[in-house]
């Protein structure tokens, strides 16, 4: 084992062999408790899954889905600048005079979006023309009737679709309990710092789920191309006025939130870049794998109950989002350590 550490700290090596630890390991400020504050910035890395599911059920108990089945999936990626608190020990006395050291941590967090479980383009149900407006808002002439001539459906309106999108919660939490070694390479004082760490953070869902569910659209005798019913009124080239109509409201919309805790090994590797008066400047990097612990699952639903023209039905929808097992991260950073006054 010596040997080994030798290959690639040579003067931990000749420590422990029995050289001048004042030497090759002493650092300073060691033989204190020694607080330190760090600035550090990085990423999480984490996969999510997303389900969204909908469908209606009538007055006779039968089910029919709205959109059907939905599944994705995604990698979040989430950068942080945050900052830590440390406090380390005096060194132990023991071979390679390591030091124990505990650890706070914020970070926020500047994630974006992740598009989980996403069909179609959920909005406002609007024409199928490219810039027509939501179907509750279509316009009207000076006489108050219906500008729109063709009548559309549920079969060719725009803003239909569904989604389940996630999001990482800024504050992120953790704390980190480690050893710190001290090596000396290249006529630089190092310090390899393994460690358990613990992280605490959020992931708020949005679901969406949008039908055109409208009146049936017939055409009008003696009047080729032309249609009654649909989503919207219409106005025929006689000007006569068709009524549409729309199930309101025409979203199913929910949202929640969950926290989520994990813990698991991480090391850092930092290296002193300079010292003024009682205080050292060291510069840091770092990588860390955090093992989730609990439910890793977000369910949630929306539900909306009609009687209308259209019949007496349930409409449902079911949103889910799991998170991997796993969340990775990356860091690097500086740190300003109070090393006290020498004696």
């Amino acid at each position: 084992m010596i040997a080994a550490l030798g290959a690639l700290f040579p003067a931990a090596a000749r420590a422990a062999d029995g050289g001048d630890p004042d030497a090759y390991t002493r650092q300073a400020g060691e033989d204190r408790w020694g607080p330190s504050l760090a600035i550090t910035g990085g990423v999480t890395v984490q996969n999510q899954d997303g389900t969204s599911n909908s469908f209606l059920v009538d007055e006779n108990s039968d089910s029919t889905p709205i959109r059907g089945l939905i599944e994705g999936s995604d990698t979040a990626v989430s950068p942080f600048v945050g900052g830590s608190l440390e406090v380390m020990s005096p060194a132990l006395p023991l071979p390679w005079r390591p030091r124990l050291f505990v650890s706070g941590e914020i970070l926020p967090t500047f994630a974006s979006d992740r598009d989980l479980a996403v069909a179609g383009n959920p909005g406002c149900v609007r024409g199928p023309e490219p810039t027509a407006p939501c179907a509750t808002r279509e316009p009207t002439n000076s006489v108050g009737k219906p500008v729109r001539a063709q009548a559309f459906d549920g079969n060719n309106a725009n803003g239909q679709g569904t989604s389940a999108i996630a999001h990482v919660d800024t504050l992120v939490f953790g704390a980190n309990l480690g050893v710190a070694f001290p090596v000396q390479f290249r006529d630089r004082q190092l310090r390899i710092k393994p460690s358990l760490g613990w992280i605490n953070y959020k992931v708020d869902v949005d679901g969406l789920v949008v039908d055109a569910a409208c009146a049936a659209r017939v055409q009008i005798p003696g009047l080729p191309n032309q249609f009654m019913g649909g989503c919207t009124d219409t106005t025929d080239s006689t000007g006569t006025v068709h009524e549409g109509f729309l199930r309101q409201p025409e979203a199913l919309a929910a949202s929640d939130s969950q926290r989520f805790n994990g813990i698991g090994p991480g090391v850092d590797v930092e290296m002193d870049a300079g010292q003024l008066g009682p205080f050292g400047v060291s510069l840091f990097l770092g990588g860390r794998a955090y093992a989730i612990i609990g439910d890793r699952d977000i369910s949630f639903s929306a539900t909306e109950s009609y009687d209308d023209q259209l019949g007496t039905d349930d409409a449902t929808a079911l949103f889910g989002v799991k998170v991997d097992p796993w969340l990775f991260r990356g860091h690097v950073g500086i740190r300003f350590n109070f090393l006290g006054s020498e004696d």
